[in-house]
């Protein structure tokens, strides 16, 4: 099976999912999230992906299923609670048992809790791995942090740990002017390439396929595997559709802070409201601090050339 996942409100506990990581196509509709369409184009123009699994977490995601309903291919939406208390984990262990249930009758196969607790194993161990090589951003170039972490979330889980341990990048002296990168997920990496040669380095990061990606509490203990899964992905207090604004600002402000950040560059997606409404708050935050932030929308018209004069400007400016 190859489903294409969307978000880390899927749980890799239950089965192989191949995280979306950008897919650039003609598939485009003008006043939609442009991070959704992408993943609708790649899920219905990608003959190797036979499945679609994604989050009901935004107005964008809503509407997925209808847009794919034709596709005879695997689609399943995760239905995630607003909510952050013992109901909500309720409501969502059910859920991902429901998800567990819809993959075992599409695809004909059995996955037993044993499977469940030995992939949940591989998943501690791998995200204590990335948040080893994050710990050590300044040494490394981002945009190979970065490529590794997108070929990462294209594999198996059961390759993840010897692809992790076989690419460890060699460490590097960055004299470039310190910056944190804060928005979804980075589909262009022109973007990275633009922010490392005009002079700076990225030095931490809340995007999605970097601290989101691996930093959900580690599911351990006695129980209900899928309460104790469910609590773990509602513990993430990362992603803006989801959890507290306030205590999203409060742990990337104390990492800026304890990291001598010089700038902060924010990505958003043209039409992804949920960032939007973080740029405001962030920057409020940031002239307290006098830390200059630059902001920078990702479409489908977005132009490599005036994004490298701002990033050049930026670094210039810092």
């Amino acid at each position: 099976m190859r489903i294409l996942g969307l978000s880390s409100f899927v749980p890799e506990q239950i089965c192989d999912v191949i995280k979306f990581s950008g897919y650039q196509s003609e598939r485009t509709i003008s006043n939609y999230c442009g991070y959704i369409s992408d993943y609708l184009s790649q899920v219905i123009e990608d003959d190797s992906i036979d499945g679609a699994v994604y989050p009901k977490s935004c107005d964008s995601s809503r509407g997925i299923t209808s847009y794919l309903d034709n596709s005879k291919k695997f689609l399943h939406q995760i239905h995630v609670p607003a909510r952050q208390d013992e109901y909500a984990i309720e409501i969502f262990s059910e859920s991902i048992k429901l998800y567990k249930e819809s993959v075992e009758k599409f695809y004909d196969a059995v996955i037993n809790e044993n499977e469940i607790n030995y992939r949940n194993e591989i998943i501690c161990k791998r995200n204590t791995d990335i948040e080893a090589i994050y710990d050590n951003l300044e040494g490394i170039h981002y945009s190979v942090y970065l490529k590794l972490m997108h070929d990462l979330q294209k594999m198996p889980l059961n390759e993840q740990l010897d692809y992790l341990k076989n690419n460890r990048s060699e460490s590097v002296i960055n004299n470039g002017k310190k910056v944190f990168l804060i928005g979804s997920r980075v589909t262009d990496m022109s973007i990275i390439e633009g922010i490392e040669q005009s002079g700076m380095t990225v030095v931490g990061d809340n995007i999605t396929e970097s601290k989101r990606f691996y930093s959900q509490r580690n599911v351990e203990g006695i129980g209900d595997i899928y309460k104790k899964i469910a609590n773990s992905i509602l513990s993430n207090r990362l992603s803006p559709t989801q959890n507290n604004f306030c205590e999203i600002l409060t742990n990337d402000i104390f990492e800026i802070s304890r990291k001598n950040v010089q700038g902060v560059i924010f990505l958003t997606q043209k039409y992804c409201e949920p960032y939007d409404y973080l740029y405001s708050v962030y920057k409020k935050a940031l002239d307290d601090m006098d830390i200059p932030i630059l902001r920078i929308s990702i479409s489908g018209t977005t132009s490599v050339a005036n994004n490298r004069l701002l990033l050049e400007a930026f670094s210039e400016m810092i």
